[in-house]
């Protein structure tokens, strides 16, 4: 139970750090020092597809609320890694939930309805490797914020762009 809380508040920081701009100092670029160090196993600046592995583990553990190995859409759109606050707030929370239909459906690779733990895993590291701008399979915090597909996709229907 600790370790669920743990995760849905350092989601909930996530977002708030996604929709926040990043050329600037504010808040949020500030908890992202935070949250990307809570990442890392091994805090050098970057965080490595191992830890990303485990990172993605716990996160599908915690969506996984039936515990049979996959996620339905309710059961990835309930655990909510926090957007749907900024969405609402922007009047943007139609766009925001077609957002999660379409990042639901590019996950479901084999389109049953479900994304099975390999589904999972596979868009995972997909999705590392193509926020790894510079091809060091290493994510900078720079690389997170602004090449992590999820953090684009839900980012720019909450701001309309």
């Amino acid at each position: 139970m600790k370790k669920i809380f743990l995760i849905t508040t350092m989601l909930s920081v996530m977002a708030t750090i996604a929709v926040s701009q990043e050329t600037e100092t504010t808040p949020g670029r500030d908890l992202a020092d935070t949250v990307f160090g809570s990442i890392e196993e091994h805090p050098n600046g970057s965080i490595d597809s191992g830890e990303f592995v485990n990172f993605e583990d716990t996160i599908f553990v915690s969506m996984d609320s039936d515990e049979n190995l996959s996620l339905d859409f309710e059961e990835f759109t309930v655990f909510d890694f926090g957007f749907i606050q900024f969405a609402d707030e922007a009047n943007q929370k139609r766009a925001y939930e077609t957002a999660q239909r379409i990042h639901f459906a590019f996950w479901d690779r084999d389109g049953d309805g479900t994304i099975g733990r390999r589904e999972y895993h596979q868009s995972m590291i997909a999705d590392f490797r193509r926020a790894d701008l510079d091809g060091d399979a290493l994510l900078t915090r720079d690389e997170f914020l602004s090449g992590y597909v999820v953090n684009i996709a839900y980012r720019a229907a909450i701001t309309g762009q």
